[in-house]
């Protein structure tokens, strides 16, 4: 097996010799044979007589070296004028809005308006209070009647009783009734009607009296409105409170209630392209007064005329 090998690689060897002689003695057999400088001088003339071929290349003019030529393009310019050029710097100034440095040339961004104004602060009032009540002579405590002020409205209830349906308030339920007497901080005697309410609206059992509407000590109501959008309103209760509007993100700061004000913290994007949030300086809020009460001229109406009497001498 082995020798048949050995012969095969012999005529395989003899065969590429043969071939390599063959190639070596013909050179035209495999490349083109070299020119000599007749047929040198032949081919050039060909090639410079023959039209050319394929697709030329586009003309494109050629960059002025005039000085007075401006043959280099300018910056084009972005949304924020950061317009850099060769060699030149851009001047930058603060701006207060964003707090941070912009382009002297860009157009200053205006603050839009805090957005919300507040109505109201303070400890919310039970809607109603008790105005009077009175029991017949002989007439038994389940007789005694009730009048009630809704202070909201200055509408009054007359003729309520204990545990009876009231047809003005359907949702009100008398539960009971007491007297409280005392003596005050400066030892000046007093005496109070306290009535308890059921009302189911509320969703709680109140104690009211004839003296001021019940002041709710341990809730703080804070109502806001939208000077754009009359129909927007929210209250809200506490620091830290939080909400949306146009928007703007706001935060509750402080609680002022003998000043009737609430500072308030305001996060926004000053232009919507380029969303980087931005928090106002802190804004306080104040309960706008009440106006004052319009007084009519009085008019004063003039003594009639006297008629002048002529005397005769």
């Amino acid at each position: 097996m082995n020798s048949r090998k050995d012969i095969i690689l012999v005529i395989l060897g003899a065969l590429l010799l043969v071939a390599g002689a063959v190639v070596y003695l013909t050179p035209g057999l495999v490349a083109p044979i070299v020119p000599d400088e007749d047929g040198k001088a032949a081919a050039i003339k060909l090639l410079k007589d023959a039209a050319p071929n394929g697709e030329a290349y586009p003309a494109t003019p050629r960059a002025s070296l005039d000085d007075n030529v401006k043959d280099w393009p300018t910056p084009d310019e972005n949304d924020d004028n950061w317009d850099y050029d060769l060699f030149t710097t851009i001047d930058v100034v603060w701006d207060k809005a964003l707090k941070d440095y912009v382009p002297r040339s860009r157009k200053a961004e205006e603050m839009p308006p805090f957005g919300v104004a507040l109505v109201s602060v303070g400890h919310p009032t039970y809607t109603f209070m008790l105005v009077q009540t009175t029991l017949a002579p002989g007439k038994k405590e389940e007789d005694r009647v009730f009048t009630l002020k809704n202070v909201k409205t200055k509408q009054y209830i007359d003729d309520c009783k204990l545990n009876k349906p009231i047809a003005e308030a359907p949702y009100l339920t008398l539960k009971s009734f007491k007297v409280v007497k005392g003596k005050d901080a400066d030892g000046i005697p007093f005496t109070r009607n306290l009535l308890t309410v059921d009302d189911r609206q509320f969703g709680q059992i109140v104690e009211i009296d004839d003296e001021k509407p019940t002041e709710f000590t341990a809730r703080t109501d804070i109502v806001l409105s939208s000077p754009t959008d009359p129909a927007w309103s929210l209250t809200l209760h506490a620091v830290g409170d939080k909400f949306n509007l146009n928007g703007a993100h706001y935060v509750v700061k402080g609680i002022d209630l003998p000043n009737k004000s609430v500072s308030f913290d305001k996060t926004f994007a000053l232009n919507p392209k380029k969303p980087k949030k931005l928090t106002s300086d802190p804004q306080t809020l104040t309960v706008p007064a009440p106006p004052p009460p319009v007084v009519k001229p009085k008019t004063v109406t003039p003594p009639p005329a006297t008629k002048a009497t002529n005397s005769k001498k």
